[in-house]
């Protein structure tokens, strides 16, 4: 699912986003467009003038991030409830951590690799233990 479709100029620094289908919107300068919403992503114009600020989260991540609303509602949570029920399905799903919190980038064969809460990377061998 997209979440966001977004181009920032790197001519005129316009910040532009398309929000719905068929919402073609153009930076100020006029070098790129954006169309398509969530629905599709469509850049017009010139390609190297821009950066591609889109993102999206697979299908059955945005699927739990509504329900997780849902739960949380149904409950009787506050909007800040609701707002760390989604941020703990991201989060679960690794795609957000939390201040201090390491994060696993490669898990192969019998090492890991993990950025560490200051921001180093580092690899580790596995240990099993029997």
């Amino acid at each position: 699912m997209i979440v966001q479709n977004a181009v920032i100029c790197n001519k005129c620094d316009d910040f532009i986003v398309s929000k719905h289908r068929h919402d073609f919107v153009t930076c100020k300068c006029g070098a790129i467009s954006v169309d398509g919403g969530q629905a599709y992503l469509r850049r017009i114009g010139d390609l190297s003038a821009g950066i591609d600020m889109s993102w999206e989260l697979p299908d059955e991540l945005y699927t739990a991030c509504g329900q997780a609303v849902l739960d949380a509602k149904s409950t009787n949570r506050t909007n800040i409830g609701i707002a760390n029920a989604v941020m703990r399905t991201l989060r679960e799903a690794g795609r957000i951590i939390a201040d201090g919190e390491y994060r696993v980038m490669a898990n192969y064969q019998d090492e890991l690799m993990v950025e560490e809460p200051d921001g180093t990377v580092n690899r580790y061998k596995k240990v099993v233990v029997e």
